[in-house]
């Protein structure tokens, strides 16, 4: 009598513990954003706002959490169009230093994987 007993106390712990997990699927994505100069010239700093449009949801998220030519932030997964647009501190191969404004979009970025998705995006000078 005394096994049926640890029996049903050993099945009904496995039961409850087997159905104590997470039933949430990841539903945010980290896009990094590397900005890349035409001209080879290296990204000092960068002062500017991007704009990410969940090309979906319409959802805008907006940051300028630069770091040099990097900024990292967190989205629902999904497709974006991204705009970045402001002022830039380059220096070439010769030792200038030089302060451009720049603008940078892309009308379809795929940001769905977990994780860190990283995607490349190229200047343009309006100076």
């Amino acid at each position: 009598m005394r096994h049926y007993i640890y029996t049903a106390i050993a099945v009904a712990m496995m039961l409850t513990l087997a159905s104590c997990h997470k039933e949430e699927d990841d539903l945010f994505a980290t896009g990094c954003i590397i900005l890349t100069s035409p001209d080879g010239m290296a990204i000092d700093r960068v002062q500017a706002q991007a704009l990410l449009t969940n090309v979906n949801t319409r959802q805008v998220t907006t940051s300028s959490d630069f770091a040099g030519e990097r900024l990292c932030i967190e989205v629902q997964r999904g497709a974006y169009k991204i705009g970045i647009e402001g002022v830039a501190t380059v220096h070439g191969t010769d030792g200038r230093t030089l302060t451009r404004q720049f603008r940078s979009q892309s009308e379809y970025i795929d940001l769905s994987s977990t994780g860190v998705n990283n995607v490349t995006l190229r200047i343009i000078y309006l100076d």
